[in-house]
């Protein structure tokens, strides 16, 4: 299943693959994109794909993954994996994700000001 929602710049798509839609997870992952706002990404397009995946001996694992868009850039990719088929891990992983993609845009923030301040000096 697939849901778009328009986030201001960013455009979210959650996409629940073995599992059914839930939710209160939507509005984890929508909350989670909002943060990340205040790294000015016109055009940008959030994909998150969480898979409920089953094996033999483990029982239920979560895998979320996140692909950050920017037009004009590169692209931002996370992944996390909770071995329980629980949401409360869920959660968690969705959250390490957005974390994971958020540390990328910090060092991107901090590269693009260093650049900018050898370019004045020169």
């Amino acid at each position: 299943m697939n849901t778009h929602t328009n986030l201001n710049r960013i455009t979210v798509n959650v996409q629940f693959r073995h599992m059914p839609k839930s939710r209160s997870i939507k509005q984890l992952v929508q909350a989670q994109a909002e943060r990340l706002h205040r790294f000015d990404l016109p055009g940008g397009h959030c994909e998150v794909v969480i898979d409920e995946m089953h094996h033999f001996h483990k029982g239920g694992i979560f895998k979320v993954s996140l692909r950050l868009k920017v037009p004009g850039e590169r692209l931002y990719v996370a992944h996390a994996e909770e071995v329980s088929g629980t949401h409360e891990f869920l959660y968690s992983a969705v959250r390490t994700v957005f974390d994971e993609v958020e540390v990328q845009l910090k060092k991107r923030r901090r590269k693009n000001i260093r650049r900018k301040g050898i370019e004045l000096a020169a």
